[in-house]
């Protein structure tokens, strides 16, 4: 097996300075790092990463966190799971899945966490993450967060409507107070505008469900 004293050797460095390539890359000139980093791929050297988290004070754990209850909504939440998998192992980054709000704060350390699922209600809880953190999903809260863009899918769809000469338009959507699904209606209702329609609330007495249409 390939150590750190065959790299410093391959190289003509010391120890000390391949470790700084490895674990600080910011402290070394770019010449002594491409040199280590040459002596690296021709040993076929690659670096433990347990011990490389250990020297920066890190875990490589990013905890995943569903804020919903994903046996009734979202079903790409498997697709959605196994692409953030493939993401983070392709970094190096082993994932923690957490489902259970009472567990996000405690436990074991983690670099960071992935949210998705949350609803006004649960920003308290966020507020309290001592990590980094970023949402899958539109929020009005200031976090930093990652997502479609919802007020120009729901634009398009309304366009292509249009276009097809459709005389009754419907939007479906959830019916919650959170910055997606008013961007998903506002792309639907601006469209219309632009075209000189008239969108109305239609009533469908399904208590998770807002429709709106155009007369």
């Amino acid at each position: 097996m390939v150590t750190l004293s065959d790299v410093a050797k391959q190289a003509n460095v010391s120890k000390m300075t391949v470790s700084r390539v490895i674990n600080h890359p910011e402290q070394v000139t770019p010449e002594l790092r491409c040199l280590v980093e040459e002596a690296m791929t021709a040993l076929n050297y690659h670096p433990n990463a347990a011990a490389k988290a250990l020297a920066n004070n890190r875990t490589n754990v990013i905890k995943v966190v569903i804020l919903e209850d994903i046996d009734t909504t979202e079903p790409y939440y498997m697709s959605l799971i196994f692409g953030i998998a493939k993401g983070l192992d392709k970094e190096g980054y082993a994932l923690q899945l957490v489902t259970d709000r009472a567990h996000l704060t405690g436990g074991n350390r983690a670099d960071g966490y992935i949210v998705t699922g949350e609803r006004a209600r649960d920003i308290p809880l966020l507020e309290q993450l001592n990590q980094p953190f970023v949402i899958f999903g539109e929020n009005r809260y200031g976090f930093d967060y990652i997502d479609s863009d919802n007020k120009a899918g729901t634009a398009l769809a309304t366009n292509y409507a249009l276009a097809k000469n459709y005389q009754s338009i419907v939007f479906i959507g959830l019916d919650v107070k959170e910055s997606f699904e008013y961007s998903r209606e506002a792309g639907y209702i601006n469209t219309l505008q632009q075209h000189k329609k008239n969108p109305a609330d239609l009533p469908v007495g399904q208590p998770f469900t807002r429709v709106s249409g155009l007369h």
